[in-house]
């Protein structure tokens, strides 16, 4: 283990050269690897509480302990292929990495935390990728793969031996998954294709959205209720595009955004918030409650040597973390830790989004055969568990394992596995849980 270096600054105060505004606290800055380079960030939240980023270095993964912002430690350093890119997503207790060399997926053990990390296995079925995305609630991981197979689809049922189920798609760089529908960068095509993956094992296209003058289509996340949809290009001059999804059949443009170094990274949105890695710009933080006017709400430049079109300054951003902590990844400076006071600048969501306690409602359709929604409400930011049990009290499905902001949210459980196999007709059980709340209610599953 390796206690890190560590920097606390009072809010108006700059130190280290970074840079930052009076809405964005300084929390600490980390760089224990300056002659190797950080790249991508990710988050992953303890059962325990504990909060910990998981860095990307170009010889390795860098799993480090942020719960605590006086004593930030290095928990551990898991070595892999020497990689200027990485890509890390979680699902469970357990740390997916892909590389663009020749190596397969490395799968990071997490529950041995606080005191170690464990390299579980290697998924050698494909050598490379540059990105993935995991959807947690159907237990499915989505690779960006090669001309034969842009994207690749994998089953985690098991998620020490992924196993390969379909791929589809023209062209990769990234990829999101909300619900039952796939979004794709497609890269040098300058589209986004929309896919229903409702059947995982037969992806279906529904749209594809070929952006206007486009660039590079890099990046591509949306909004909770799939209505809003964030693009970036990683082309110089090419905006951060809003874009109306509300009808798949009338997609329209509401509104852009650049920041001073005119290249965007990567986009998060969250909330009312969009959260841009913007290179040389730092992390741009917009807000999006109008999305025909987005406004700048915060700032924090990692990179003050210079703000134009390059690939210096913030790769990565995660603003996940249940403690409030944003994550900054760069290359240059190492690890970036902020938070932002969304009150420091006068901006409030809006009331009527926020529900007032938290609730759980009852399924629908009740019995039911294929599937059913469940839907519940969240008071504010924090993790949860959505599982179904059957009637011995034996875990059958995790639905939701995750940190989501305030607000309603429907899932859709349809009553199979992965592999096409359905559960027994009966009753079943179904819990919400947080560290503050517990609910569950039945279900009736009929053949």
């Amino acid at each position: 283990m390796k206690n890190l270096k560590y920097i606390l600054i009072l809010a108006g105060m700059i130190s280290s050269g970074l840079s930052q505004t009076s809405n964005t606290t300084f929390i600490a800055n980390i760089n224990d690897y300056p002659a190797i380079g950080y790249n991508d960030c990710w988050g992953y939240s303890a059962p325990n509480g504990n909060e910990y980023a998981l860095l990307g270095v170009r010889n390795g993964t860098s799993i480090i302990d942020v719960t605590n912002p006086q004593n930030i430690v290095e928990k551990d350093f898991i070595p892999g292929p020497n990689s200027t890119w990485k890509d890390i997503k979680t699902f469970q207790h357990y740390a997916y990495v892909v590389t663009e060399q020749l190596a397969g997926m490395q799968i990071l053990d997490l529950s041995f935390l606080p005191d170690s990390v464990q390299l579980a296995s290697v998924y050698t079925g494909f050598q490379s990728s540059h990105n993935i995305f995991i959807d947690t609630i159907n237990g499915l991981l989505y690779t960006e793969g090669n001309f034969s197979e842009p994207v690749r689809v994998l089953s985690l049922d098991n998620p020490l031996q992924p196993a390969q189920i379909s791929s589809f798609g023209i062209e990769c760089h990234d990829m999101f998954v909300r619900d039952t529908l796939a979004f794709i960068a497609e890269g040098t095509q300058g589209s986004i294709g929309i896919y229903s993956v409702s059947d995982p094992f037969q992806p279906q296209l529904v749209q594809r959205l070929y952006i206007p003058a486009g660039g590079y289509a890099h990046n591509v996340w949306t909004n909770t209720s799939n209505t809003l949809m964030a693009t970036t290009e990683e082309t110089p001059g090419k905006t951060v595009k809003f874009w109306d999804i509300s009808d798949l059949n009338n997609i329209s443009l509401l509104g852009e955004y650049l920041g001073g170094s005119s290249l965007a990274h990567n986009v998060f949105l969250l909330g009312h918030y969009a959260y841009i890695s913007h290179y040389e710009s730092g992390l741009k933080i917009v807000d999006i409650s109008d999305p025909t006017s987005p406004v700048e709400a915060g700032f924090y430049d990692t990179y003050p040597q210079g703000e134009g079109p390059n690939f210096n300054g913030a790769w990565g951003t995660y603003p996940y973390t249940e403690n409030g902590m944003i994550f900054i990844s760069d290359f240059t400076s190492g690890l970036t830790i902020v938070t932002f006071d969304t009150q420091a600048v006068g901006i409030t969501e809006p009331e009527q989004t926020v529900p007032g306690e938290f609730s759980l409602e009852q399924n629908f359709p009740n019995p039911f055969n294929p599937s059913t929604s469940i839907t519940y409400q969240l008071p504010k930011m924090t993790h949860i568990k959505l599982q179904v049990f059957n009637i011995l009290g034996q875990e059958i499905r995790t639905l939701v394992n995750t940190i989501q902001g305030a607000g309603r949210y429907e899932v859709t459980w349809n009553g199979r596995n992965t592999q096409g196999i359905s559960v027994p007709a009966g009753i079943y059980i179904y819990r919400l849980q947080s560290a503050e709340f517990s609910e569950i209610k039945k279900m009736v599953f009929t053949k």
